[in-house]
């Protein structure tokens, strides 16, 4: 199995000013290609400190601006919170201000509370509205017009990539497996070590039943990469890895349960930094302790795409950038048979 690499960031708020913030997140992106990861993936949240990226597009045009080679896309765009026309227009662009290295995905947005600001005030609600999105951008792809708001809007503009850029569809649902599979979408999974391994291995078996089934939505992907985040702090001693990865880990979790919490709700996921059952563990450690625990994680999950969290909480631009480097140097080109 190749295993490939990318990078996945929060964009949380900080101490330091916004402009400081994307600028950070920029200069992690550029030294990602530098290092030979395959792409880039940024959040998409509203009202919390766990993002300040409101506008995935705006974010990802100033990456590609950055880079040459990176592959980059948000995880996810959250459907309902678009306009279908808007959605549509700004990932033909992005695509072709890539020139094609735009990945797409795709959500119905994790956080009822969240959704509220759009006026979605139902899981019900929010799930129609993704729908009738992405089947309107599915047919605007193949069509001079798209139908939306009562009017036939001509589109002078069609994806770069063809039919449109590799579909992406991250959940901890266990029922979305089936759909994700059937259609081949990207995925990357949220949850228990214990838990991805059987979803994963559900996943493969449905793909192999559905591959050459017609109409399928990401049929022009000829293997989907089934992704693991993963939190990671990589220094010269353990004690300054651990010290530096705790910490982060601490404010960071405080920033995933900011909106529950407010509200007196209980936490959606389990996340302290290296319990078992933790929804999102920790790697802290030397270049050879990182080496082992992904191995391991990437044994229990069965993984082919590890989605690296170098940036997260209020950890230092050096200390991310330090990381990825040791990362990119003493233990990506260890990892599988390829880390590209």
């Amino acid at each position: 199995m190749t295993l490939h690499c990318g990078m996945f960031d929060w964009v949380e708020a900080s101490a330091r000013p916004p402009a400081e913030v994307y600028e950070h997140k920029l200069e992690l992106a550029a030294a990602a290609e530098r290092a030979g990861f395959h792409g880039f993936f940024i959040a998409e949240h509203h009202g919390t400190p766990l993002s300040i990226d409101g506008s995935p597009t705006a974010l990802l045009s100033a990456i590609f601006q950055r880079t040459r080679h990176l592959r980059a896309g948000a995880l996810t765009f959250c459907l309902p919170w678009y306009h279908p026309y808007r959605f549509y227009s700004e990932v033909c662009m992005l695509d072709h201000l890539s020139y094609g290295r735009l990945e797409l995905g795709v959500g119905r947005g994790v956080s009822p509370i969240e959704s509220r600001i759009f006026n979605l005030n139902s899981i019900d609600e929010s799930r129609e509205h993704y729908r009738a999105t992405l089947d309107t951008f599915f047919a605007a792809c193949a069509s001079p017009v798209m139908k939306v708001s009562g009017v036939e809007a001509e589109l002078h503009l069609k994806p770069y990539q063809k039919p449109y850029p590799p579909l992406w569809f991250p959940s901890s649902n266990k029922e979305s497996i089936e759909f994700t599979a059937r259609h081949g979408y990207n995925t990357a999974f949220i949850g228990r070590h214990a838990d991805c391994k059987p979803m994963f291995e559900r996943y493969r078996e449905l793909w192999e039943q559905h591959r050459n089934d017609p109409g399928r939505h990401n049929a022009h992907v000829a293997a989907p990469f089934l992704a693991r985040t993963q939190h990671l702090v990589i220094a010269d001693t353990e004690a300054e890895a651990q010290k530096v990865g705790l910490q982060a880990y601490a404010t960071w979790a405080g920033h995933i349960h900011h909106l529950t919490r407010k509200l007196g709700r209980p936490d959606v996921h389990k996340t302290t930094p290296y319990d078992e059952d933790s929804a999102q563990r920790l790697i802290a450690g030397s270049p050879e302790t990182a080496l082992e625990k992904l191995d391991e994680m990437l044994r229990l999950t069965g993984a082919n795409y590890l989605l690296c969290i170098f940036s997260f909480g209020d950890i230092a631009p050096d200390h991310a950038i330090r990381s990825l480097e040791l990362f990119a140097e003493e233990v990506m080109p260890r990892l599988g048979k390829s880390s590209r």
